[in-house]
């Protein structure tokens, strides 16, 4: 009994700052996840090329590397979108939209990533440089920063390189228009990387083809 009553004074303050340490702590901030919209790609007059295309997930700095939705407001200061993020880091949002954008085309005849490991005639690598809304020297704007490869897989040697540098203005500065600006900074992304792939794989086909 007596080991009991020295006990419970113990018991009662851990209680008690149990209670406070509720009361103090921030609630978690509600997050509003966002997708890319899909891509609306009109398919390809001629016929799907005999080749398989494997789109690698583009590297990327670390800052880019993360589902936060990155804004530059001034000089070269990186900010985020309170309360809202990418429902997947930036890298595998424009590898899984282009994925879309390849296949609604009908380039070639088959399509994967490097996530499915499967065998492919030509990887499309890429780095992502900027995937951001930017404020400074100009209007506000979706800017995507992108440069793409086609390496043969076998040889390790890039057929051909190119930068892509999409800037999609936009009129109003809030999140789910951002998304927009986004939507067609990317959909400008899939047809400018489309039309080139088309342009070197056909070059290549005919000078050189792939061995299946």
């Amino acid at each position: 009994m007596n080991r009991l009553h020295r006990l419970l004074p113990i018991l009662l303050a851990t209680t008690v700052l149990s209670l406070n340490a509720c009361s103090i702590l921030p609630e978690a901030e509600p997050i509003n996840v966002y997708q890319l919209p899909d891509a609306q790609v009109e398919p390809l007059s001629q016929p799907s090329l005999p080749l398989a295309l494997r789109i690698n997930t583009p590297s990327a700095g670390f800052v880019h590397s993360s589902p936060r939705m990155l804004v530059n407001p001034q000089g070269n200061q990186l900010s985020t979108y309170k309360g809202s993020r990418w429902s997947d880091p930036a890298p595998a949002l424009i590898r899984d939209y282009l994925v879309h954008a390849f296949n609604g085309a009908g380039l070639v005849s088959d399509v994967s990533t490097d996530e499915q490991a499967l065998h492919a005639d030509v990887h499309l690598g890429s780095e992502l440089r900027r995937f951001q809304v930017v404020y400074p020297d100009g209007p506000i704007r979706v800017v995507i920063d992108f440069k793409a490869r086609l390496i043969d897989p076998g040889s390790r040697r890039t057929l051909a390189s190119e930068n892509f540098l999409i800037e999609q203005p936009l009129s109003d500065p809030h999140v789910a228009s951002v998304v927009e600006g986004y939507g067609l900074a990317a959909q400008q992304l899939a047809e400018q990387l489309l039309a080139w792939a088309a342009r070197t794989l056909e070059h290549h086909q005919a000078d050189s083809p792939f061995e299946r």
